[in-house]
C-alpha cells in the first residue's frame, strides 16, 4: 500500500509518486492524459466496471443449530468475514475467508451454508448484462 503524500507544485525527479505532475505520460502519475490500464464503464482502459452492485435477496444464517456445538463458546462475540463470487446467474460460485473467527469449523460452515442458501441479485455492467462480482458477508456470532 502507498501512503499517500502532497506531490511538490511543479515537476522533479524521482518516481511517479513523489515526483510531481508532467503535462503528460503514460500510466499513473501523470495530470495530463495516460494510456495505463483502468478500469469504469468507459475510457480506453482494461476494466471491467459495474453499472449497479450485487444485492443479497436470499438467505440467512441465523440458526445455533448450524453450528457444531462442540465449538460454540469460541464464537461468543466474534465474526467471520467471507467473500463469495456471485455468479452472473446470482448463486455463489466460490467463497473464501477473508477474516476468520477463532472457530476454524465455523468458519467452513459459514461458507458452506453462504453457498447453500445465499441468492443475489447480479451485477450488472454499463449495458445492464449480469456480470460475475465479488460480496464480502460478515457473520457475527451470537446465541
Amino acid at each position: 500500500m502507498v501512503k499517500p503524500t502532497q506531490a511538490p507544485p511543479a515537476a522533479g525527479n524521482g518516481d511517479e509518486n513523489a515526483s510531481g505532475a508532467r503535462p503528460e505520460g503514460e500510466g499513473s502519475g501523470a495530470s495530463g492524459p495516460g494510456y495505463g490500464t483502468g478500469a469504469g464503464a468507459g475510457g480506453m482502459g482494461q476494466g471491467g466496471g459495474q453499472a449497479t452492485p450485487t444485492v443479497k435477496i436470499k438467505g440467512d444464517i441465523n440458526s445455533a443449530k448450524d453450528y457444531p456445538r462442540a465449538s460454540r463458546d469460541l464464537r461468543i462475540g466474534a465474526s467471520v468475514t467471507i467473500e463469495m463470487t456471485v455468479g452472473a446467474d446470482g448463486r455463489v460460485k466460490a467463497c473464501r475467508i477473508v477474516q476468520p473467527s477463532p472457530d476454524p469449523a465455523a468458519d467452513r460452515i459459514t461458507c458452506a451454508l453462504a453457498t447453500k442458501r445465499f441468492r443475489f441479485r447480479p451485477a450488472l455492467d454499463a449495458e445492464g448484462s449480469p456480470v460475475e462480482a465479488t460480496y464480502r458477508w460478515r457473520q457475527r456470532w451470537f446465541y
